[in-house]
């Protein structure tokens, strides 16, 4: 059964930096395109003392109405255009304020900026709350990084869309937003597909696993003819992920989607290393499609 999808509701989380803002046009573009409500909300994590002066009044804090004012001329902006906003400031960790809301207000997409990639202990990541938003959310989340070039306007036009596949089941998940963007915005899209370094297309494991891709693809899209799902061309578009990194660097492509997921047939090919080194160095916005790992067994 071909996947439906819905954006109706955007769920735009803000830390008000500026990959924060760059982020906003994105949501107001689709919010525009697609009639969507957006749904803006900041996670402020208070101090003690702020803790402390809101439970002895029993009214908020200087930090909660700042937080509050700042959130809602970011709304009264976005409203003027004729979308509606709703507006919501959490205390809390942003991560669990974040995932919590997309479940909360049935999100059908998450949008947000990220910073740039700081060196971790053992792999490059998009900082610890991306991380565990991308991990954690069940909906889809639209990244805007540090090198996504400014200017956006409610004319949105997505010129090219990359797909990038490692043959999984997440990857399966994200095919049906790969080819609803590309319909959407009349965009061609290429498949860019990982195979493992050490694979032999030859080898009957590997055609089996490629096959098998092949038909859930096509039960996925509802569609019984497309190049995407021939084992032909899965082989002959493998790439390596040092190919995908600089593929996803290109400043002709206007969307890259790909599953997001912590294991995967060929050991951790798109794991945190390079997914997040995809998300921080596009020069353009990067879909992330997850499912839960306990379905992808």
């Amino acid at each position: 059964m071909a996947t439906q999808i819905s954006l109706k509701r955007i769920l735009y989380a803000t830390d008000f930096l500026e990959s924060s803002r760059l982020a906003l046009d994105y949501a107001v573009a689709l919010a525009a395109r697609y009639q969507a409500t957006i749904v803006m909300v900041h996670a402020v994590e208070l101090s003690e003392a702020a803790e402390v002066a809101e439970a002895e009044t029993r009214l908020p804090s200087v930090s909660r109405k700042m937080a509050i004012s700042r959130l809602e001329a970011l709304a009264n902006g976005v409203r003027r255009l004729g979308i509606e906003v709703q507006t919501h400031v959490e205390e809390g960790f942003p991560a669990d304020i974040v995932t919590n809301a997309c479940d909360y207000h049935h999100a059908d997409l998450l949008v947000i900026g990220i910073h740039g990639v700081h060196r971790g202990i053992d792999h490059l990541v998009v900082g610890s709350n991306t991380e565990r938003i991308l991990l954690s959310t069940t909906c889809p989340v639209l990244t805007i990084g540090a090198h996504v070039l400014a200017g956006v306007d409610l004319d949105l036009h997505f010129p090219e869309i990359l797909y990038f596949s490692d043959l999984s089941p997440e990857a399966v998940a994200a095919a049906p937003y790969a080819a609803f963007f590309g319909r959407e915005f009349n965009a061609p899209i290429e498949v860019c597909q990982l195979l493992p370094e050490d694979a032999d297309p030859n080898d009957h494991s590997t055609r089996d696993l490629i096959n098998q891709y092949c038909a859930d693809i096509k039960s996925a899209l509802g569609e019984t003819r497309s190049d995407w799902c021939l084992p032909s061309v899965q082989l002959q578009r493998g790439m390596a992920v040092t190919q995908l990194i600089e593929r996803a660097q290109t400043q002709h492509a206007g969307l890259i989607v790909l599953g997001i997921h912590t294991e995967t047939h060929f050991g951790r090919h798109l794991h945190t290393s390079y997914a997040y080194r995809l998300l921080a160095r596009a020069t353009c916005p990067v879909l992330s499609v997850r499912i839960p790992y306990t379905a992808s067994k």
